[in-house]
């Protein structure tokens, strides 16, 4: 071992995600082989995380994005350059102490760091001498969009798919621009790029897949239940009323709020069509990655598409709106008091109204 907190040059295989491309899965399968994994040359360390790594993530944000991010509010630390170091040296630390000559870090915010975030991150993996291994999965923009509104509205969202996917998700979804950023900032020894499809994954296991990506050998994971189940579109809506009632009864701010207790409960009784944006809408969305996903293809491919299958559209609607007359349903299913549902219908009937009124274009 050397000194405490020195750190002989080490393979860092960096897990950046990004979200909803089965990271829970991955972290929780690390998590459980932890012992395994060191006993083959692989540190999946505890001071960043117990099971994803979000203080390392967080490390390298500057002030003002720090401020911005759920997860920092609940750290309440004492400022952030007291918290990076700490962080840092507990990471180095703990890499010196395992004297392993691989160190596994996931976090699916690392995918979206801006290039000052990445240069600070290089300036970390050139301390430990780190030659930086990342592996990413890559998921269909417009699947990816909608799960990803599926989850804000599980956290407090009040609008519309169609009004909050309007805005500019460019730092998100340009796949091409976002791996170049990190090639050219953090310079790694190899890039691992992975389509988030089942029928892509070694042996249709996401575990296996991700495990052979990484160049981890002699595990075998055990089969882990997936996380984040998928609403239908009633109940995605049945939420997003219940958010707006939390709002406008209780004040309550959107994107803060923890219903897990109500998706759990909806959760086996969601077996509808998913929601999707009205067609035109979706076919403008999927239009602007087009290019940047036919250069991450060849690039990383050698094929002309990044996403060849088909979208799904046989168990998807665009309709966005909630019958009044069933609110007594999912009320039930999720023990709600009797106090709350009239605002609540009130609030579905006039969501319904104004989903007519757009509808018909008045």
């Amino acid at each position: 071992m050397g000194e405490p907190g020195s750190v002989v040059p080490v393979d860092l295989v960096l897990h950046l995600g990004p979200g909803k491309t089965g990271t829970t899965t991955i972290q929780r399968m690390l998590r459980q082989h932890r012992a395994e994994l060191a006993r083959q040359g692989v540190l999946y360390p505890v001071s960043p995380g117990q099971e994803r790594h979000t203080k390392f993530g967080l490390s390298f944000r500057g002030d003002a994005e720090l401020a911005k991010q759920p997860a920092w509010s609940r750290m309440r630390p004492q400022s952030p350059e007291r918290f990076r170091r700490r962080v840092h040296r507990l990471l180095r630390a703990e890499i010196a102490e395992a004297g392993l000559p691989c160190v596994l870090i996931s976090d699916e915010a690392l995918f979206n760091l801006g290039r000052d975030a990445l240069e600070r991150l290089r300036r970390f993996t050139d301390s430990v001498g780190a030659r930086v291994r990342p592996v990413v999965y890559l998921r269909r923009q417009d699947d990816h969009l909608l799960s990803l509104y599926q989850q804000q509205v599980k956290i407090g969202e009040t609008r519309r798919l169609t009004e909050w996917a309007a805005g500019d998700r460019t730092r998100i979804y340009d796949y091409a621009r976002r791996l170049a950023d990190w090639r050219d900032v953090v310079f790694p020894s190899t890039f691992a790029v992975r389509r988030f499809e089942p029928s892509a994954f070694r042996g249709g296991s996401l575990e296996a897949d991700f495990l052979a990506a990484a160049k981890v050998s002699g595990i075998t994971p055990s089969v882990t239940a997936r996380s984040n189940e998928s609403l239908d579109a009633e109940t995605v809506e049945f939420l997003r009323v219940f958010n707006l009632y939390e709002v406008e009864r209780h004040g309550e701010s959107p994107g803060v709020m923890d219903h897990r207790h109500l998706t759990s409960a909806l959760a086996g009784h969601s077996d509808g069509p998913t929601l999707t944006l009205p067609p035109a809408q979706l076919e403008s969305f999927m239009a602007r990655w087009q290019e940047p996903n036919e250069r991450v293809a060849r690039e990383h491919f050698g094929e002309p598409e990044l996403f060849p299958a088909p979208r799904r559209t046989r168990t998807t609607t665009h309709l966005q709106v909630l019958d009044p007359a069933r609110v007594d349903h999912f009320a039930d299913l999720c023990g709600l008091p009797e106090a709350v549902r009239e605002d609540l219908r009130s609030i579905a009937a006039r969501e319904a109204q104004s989903f007519a009124a757009r509808s018909s274009g008045r």
